[in-house]
Parts: C-alpha cells; structure tokens; sequence
C-alpha cells in the first residue's frame, strides 16, 4: 500500500521558526455604505499566513450598518428569497441555496509554512425581511458541500438542520452569536496551499432582504522556516520527490557525515540517524506528515519531502 509522508520544516531551537495557534478576525470596521463588495478593513495578519480582504458577489452595494461600538457589518440586500415573513417553520422554504451569490475570503501560505485550520466563528444579523437559512463552503470540495456547523454557545434563535445548513428559527432582526463551522479531515491539515471560504445567505423573505456577517474568526495553527535555515548546507540534495518507496537519499557538495532527524509536527522526533551522502530509511515511518532536519559541519538545514 503506497502511505503519504510529507516532510515539512520543523521547531529546531537553532532555527529562525515559529509554530502555535492562531485566530484571525475580521471585524469589518470601516465598512460603510460606499465602501463597494470590498471590505476596505485592513485584514488580519498571522506569521506565515496571508489573509486578503473579504469580498461580495452579490446584487447589489450595501445597506446601512453599524455595529456595535461603531464597527461596520458585511451586509448585502437581494439575498436569494424562499421564506415568508414572520414563518418560522423550515420547511415551508422554498428557496435554495444561489452558489453565485455569496462573501468569500483566502487563506493562503507564505513560502515554507505548513498550516492547520480547526474552526470558523461568526456572528449574524438580517434584516426584517433578511434570510432565514446560511451556509458555509470551501475551495477543498470546489464549493459543493456544506462545512460542518453548529451553534456554539446556543442560541435561541439560531439552530443547524440537516445538511449543515443554519436556520434563524425566529423572525429576529438583532446580531446574533453561535455560527460555528468545525474544520478537520485531511482537507484542513498540513496545508500549504490556498484555500477559500464561502458564506451564503438564501431564503429571504423578500426582495431587499440582508444578510450580514461580523467578528469572523478563522482559527488553526501555522509552522513557519525562515529561508536563512532552509538552505545552510550548500549543494544540499534530498531525492527522490515525490519519493515511491521507503528510500531517501542525501547528498551534499562537502560529502561529509550527516545528522539526520525527522519529526512529526508536534514536534516530537520520530526518527534519529547519521548518513554520509547515501541513504536514509524511512520505511518504519506511520502515515503523515514529518519535518526533517539535516545538519553538516555545524550547518543546519530543513526540507519538505512527499513519500507516495
């Protein structure tokens, strides 16, 4: 059976790296009525990481919102309709979910950073003929399913039906807590691609109805390798990768003995062993993702590697 090792950069106290937790939020501050499909709020900003500007493919500008202590909301009218006014039973909808209308923001790695996302928070509001059903999905399935939700605390007002679809099950009009999205699975882990999130309002009781997010919180862990440390031993070679089998080969323009240790990305070394350009076995590794530091003549270096 062909098992998937992807060596990353790792923690190694003499590296310039950085490895935690983190959780972006966008609060939307300076969004106004004039401020177009683009939120103008500086995005947040996490080491390794690249958060752009939530955007809006919808019909039309914003209505007018104001939070909380001033802060802006990302609300957008012409939400898809499919509701009554004032009815609070889900299955009387008959609208669905529009994959053209929608807020959209990427998360995206710095060169050497492996990442994790975990969860999205968010908080709600509509108008008082604003949507009645939200969804969130992800570039990982090309946007064809929903994320798992939940409510989280719960909220009165705010319950997950089948499908992972929320439903505001009262004609409330105020911002309400909960909105919560779980992320795992390896679509989520040890990432170093992009990856985009969609959120989508539908079933709106009218024409003209909204649909508003605000304090969107998007939580994982990133590990980050200055590129000083990535390239100290010259003529560092690592072949083959993609590698097709249980043989890792080593080589260097000093040809002289090598300090070989591989880690998983908590950081504890799974494999420890010296070399002198030729081979490493890595045939007793689990299937996952690892992180391999070399060092020569006191020079240090990491390298990402796929096994296949």
């Amino acid at each position: 059976m062909k098992k998937l090792y992807t060596l990353f950069l790792i923690t190694i106290s003499c590296l310039s790296f950085g490895q935690g937790p983190f959780t972006a939020t966008y609060d939307f501050a300076s969004v106004t009525t004039t401020t177009g499909t683009t939120d103008p709020t500086p995005p947040p900003t996490v080491a390794g990481l690249s958060f752009n500007n939530f955007s809006a493919v919808v019909p039309s500008t914003p209505t007018t919102f104001n939070g909380s202590a001033g802060a802006g909301r990302f609300a957008y009218p012409n939400q898809p309709l499919g509701a009554t006014n004032g009815d609070n039973t889900y299955t009387n909808y008959t609208g669905a979910l529009d994959p053209t209308i929608y807020y959209q923001v990427t998360v995206t790695p710095n060169s050497g950073t492996t990442y994790n996302l975990t969860g999205i928070t968010f908080r709600v509001q509509r108008s008082g003929t604003g949507v009645r059903n939200y969804a969130v999905r992800s570039s990982a399935d090309s946007y064809t399913s929903n994320l798992t939700a939940s409510i989280n605390p719960a909220n009165t007002a705010l319950e997950v039906v089948a499908g992972d679809i929320f439903f505001y099950n009262a004609d409330a009009t105020g911002g309400q807590n909960g909105s919560t999205i779980t992320l795992s699975g390896p679509s989520f882990t040890n990432l170093t691609t992009p990856v985009t999130f969609r959120f989508y309002g539908y079933n709106a009781e009218a024409a003209g109805g909204n649909f508003s997010i605000d304090d969107v919180a998007i939580s994982g862990n990133v590990t980050t390798l200055s590129s000083s440390s990535f390239d100290a031993i010259e003529g560092l070679t690592m072949y083959p990768n993609p590698l097709k089998g249980n043989t890792l080969f080593i080589t260097s323009t000093a040809n002289a003995e090598m300090n070989v240790k591989i880690y998983n990305v908590l950081g504890k070394e799974v494999l420890s062993t010296k070399v002198n350009n030729t081979s490493v076995d890595v045939s007793n590794l689990a299937s996952g993702v690892y992180m391999v530091k070399i060092t020569e003549e006191g020079k240090t270096a990491t390298r990402k590697l796929v096994i296949q």
